[in-house]
């Protein structure tokens, strides 16, 4: 899925020109620094560095070098710490370069975050996920509103609040997104449900049957919420033997999904067992055999 373009590039958040070109640690031509005195950002947003393409890139930096500077910020004992640039500077780890040319900046962390995000998805190089976990840190850290986030990165501001919405998702399912098993489309579709079991089975069975973003929307339609736990319990809950209680508790995790024992006079009594769509309910029929 191509990803819409920035409207402003990176020249436009590093300053190159001013006061930080006279001191010692910055210059307007690129640095020749040794590889060892760089360490990582850790404000980087992209989080999962293919080992294929580090090795992609560690052949073509053999043969070619580093074609564009990497960019960097004073660090503690004398090192530097990567802005913009990351892979490129594993991957000349990798190729065994004993320096890499770089940029140096002084630059705030707000900066450096918001430099490396913009780098990152001007690139495609981060995943749904990274993205807006990269939002939400520039937004809680550094106090933005979602438009100020939005301008900052060249975007709309509901492109970037569809995009936050997917940390609504539970962590089975973020993973799922972060490893290209399911699309962004996807797991935007799996939002409409409110069932967190319901939503995670929905996300399996769009793995296994290769659903359309349109067939999971549609079923996602189909699938009702559950049904909230009320206040008031019956007196014929609340007279449940422990026995019985845990007999629910094993069922419910059995079948998962939300079971009543529902005891009558004598040793007579039925069980209440709940579904959300025709899909749930052969589930739950295969499950009981």
């Amino acid at each position: 899925m191509s990803r819409q373009a920035l409207g402003k590039g990176l020249e436009a958040l590093i300053p190159l020109q001013g006061d930080v070109e006279t001191r010692p640690s910055t210059s307007s031509r690129p640095n020749e620094i040794p590889i060892e005195n760089i360490v990582p950002n850790p404000f980087q947003p992209r989080q999962a560095f293919s080992p294929q393409e580090l090795d992609e890139l560690a052949a073509s930096i053999r043969e070619k070098g580093i074609v564009q500077p990497i960019l960097v910020r004073p660090h503690t004992d004398g090192k530097f710490e990567v802005v913009a640039g990351e892979r490129r500077w594993r991957a000349a780890k990798l190729a065994g370069l004993s320096q890499v040319p770089a940029m140096v900046r002084e630059l705030s962390d707000h900066e450096s975050l918001e430099i490396a995000l913009v780098e990152n998805i001007q690139r495609e190089d981060l995943n749904p996920v990274e993205e807006a976990q990269a939002y939400n840190q520039l937004i809680t850290q550094f106090k933005l509103t979602q438009e100020e986030m939005a301008k900052k990165v060249g975007k709309d501001r509901s492109s970037v609040a569809n995009t936050l919405r997917l940390l609504q998702l539970p962590p089975s399912i973020l993973e799922m997104v972060k490893k290209s098993r399911l699309s962004e489309g996807h797991a935007r579709a799996l939002l409409g449900i409110s069932d967190t079991g319901a939503m995670e089975r929905l996300a399996q069975k769009v793995v296994r049957d290769n659903l359309s973003v349109r067939e999971v929307e549609r079923l996602a339609q189909g699938i009702k919420p559950a049904k909230p736990v009320k206040a008031k319990s019956s007196k014929r809950s609340d007279l449940k033997d422990p026995h019985t209680r845990n007999l629910e508790e094993e069922l419910r995790r059995k079948l998962s999904t939300q079971v009543k024992v529902l005891p009558r006079s004598g040793q007579k009594g039925k069980i209440e067992i709940e579904y959300y769509s025709l899909e749930d309910l052969d589930r739950i029929l295969a499950l009981l055999g």
